[in-house]
């Protein structure tokens, strides 16, 4: 059985001034509130602390407006962190401050052209690591992953995902054999050894859930979501990240939480 996921520092960089122009999806055309946005996060890095993990905060940097989207810069696994090279050309050197911090604690792989990959799309269950296929990670990111930790004993699992941004944008995994997901984005067999959790289309964004130490994040506004998780017997707290789902990001993109 796989366990709650556990943490013991979560990397988190505030929000730029620059945010409300970060890259949106076409669908939301409402204005980026920053103000509101800075708020939300420091919210989300409050309930973060008090979930015990210790916090190393980078400075927001101006020039990178999706730079609070921390997650997609680097995937830590195990004593290693890949340092990730992002498709989206605007956030190119968002990694390097990530990568300074990361080399104190882990030692450090980077991605190469021509792979490209985002921290988004890559979901650990343990020994098991799921990468999506999407448009902003390939095949060449993929195998140069699979080179830098083919020693450490985890299994990478290709996922061919659709008509979303990122693999975690509609699962994640919650602990206890649970994963949570909104349906339609890839072939679900491939979790056939898990509890799915499956959220209606309606509330399809809340599927993007942080389990950290014993307790499940769940974005606000998602009530039968978080009935369908509490049913099982997770406990959960809200936080509400409406400014961030502007920005195509919610609750994992704003951290990277390691051991």
């Amino acid at each position: 059985m796989t366990k709650m996921p556990t943490g013991k520092y979560a990397i988190v960089r505030r929000v730029p001034n620059s945010y409300d122009r970060c890259i949106r999806p076409c669908e939301f055309e409402n204005t980026i509130n920053v103000e509101v946005a800075k708020a939300q996060h420091a919210q989300y890095c409050d309930v973060l602390e008090q979930l015990g993990l210790t916090l190393i905060r980078i400075d927001p940097d101006d020039r990178f407006p999706d730079c609070c989207f921390v997650e997609d810069t680097a995937i830590v696994i195990g004593d290693n962190a890949v340092i990730s090279n992002m498709a989206s050309k605007s956030r190119t050197g968002e990694e390097v401050e990530v990568k300074s911090t990361l080399s104190k604690y882990k030692d450090i792989y980077e991605i190469n052209p021509p792979g490209t990959i985002d921290g988004g799309d890559v979901l650990r269950i343990n020994e098991r690591i799921y990468i999506g296929l999407s448009e902003r990670t390939n095949q060449f990111a993929i195998q140069q992953i699979n080179t830098s930790i083919s020693d450490c004993g985890y299994q990478i699992i290709p996922i061919e995902i659709r008509h979303i941004l990122h693999l975690k944008s509609a699962c994640t995994h919650i602990g206890n054999d649970y994963v949570i997901l909104s349906s339609g984005h890839f072939d679900e067999k491939i979790f056939s050894e898990y509890h799915k959790i499956i959220v209606s289309e309606k509330e399809a964004y809340s599927a993007n859930c942080l389990s950290v130490n014993g307790k499940v994040l769940i974005q606000k506004g998602y009530p039968n979501t978080r009935k369908l998780i509490e049913n099982e017997g997770f406990e959960t707290i809200e936080i509400e990240v409406s400014e961030f789902r502007k920005g195509a990001g919610s609750l994992t993109c704003l951290s990277i939480i390691f051991m």
